[in-house]
């Protein structure tokens, strides 16, 4: 379990990308679209690759960050657990639009259903359950899994 020094992470860089993913993922939804889903798929992706054009952290740092919608919230945190949670989105909602295209839309709303969820948990109540299988995969050296929580002195 190699723990590498601590970095800064925007959390209202990350709050920007939970609601949109909210927001675009129910109006996929009520408009019966996979193509929103597909998007989400898609920026969820980038985002957990981190490459700096991921659509999300392009609308958080172009538009949300210089409105002063909100103000950016950088604390102490390690981001490879919150890419984790990203690409965990990236798999239920590329499975949904996968579903969606294929005609399972049962299973392909349930999927999408389970992301809003997820998200609203981190969003209002500050939970990433993704950081959390994140975490106890380091806890059991799982390969790939280098980062530890952080230890409250």
């Amino acid at each position: 379990m190699t723990v590498q020094s601590l970095r800064k992470v925007d959390h209202n860089g990350l709050k920007t990308g939970q609601a949109l993913t909210i927001i675009l993922l129910l109006l996929g939804f009520i408009f019966d679209s996979w193509i929103f889903i597909a998007f989400v798929a898609l920026s969820q992706l980038l985002g957990g690759l981190d490459v700096s054009f991921a659509p999300f952290r392009l609308i958080y740092q172009m538009i949300v960050k210089p409105s002063g919608i909100v103000k950016p919230h950088v604390i102490d945190d390690n981001p490879e657990p919150h890419r984790f949670s990203m690409l965990v989105g990236t798999a239920f909602n590329g499975v949904a639009t996968l579903a969606l295209l294929s005609g399972f839309s049962t299973v392909g709303w349930v999927l999408v259903w389970i992301v809003i969820a997820l998200a609203s948990l981190n969003f209002f109540l500050n939970f990433c359950l993704g950081c959390w299988f994140y975490y106890q995969f380091n806890r059991y050296g799982l390969p790939g899994f280098n980062q530890a929580p952080i230890q409250e002195g």
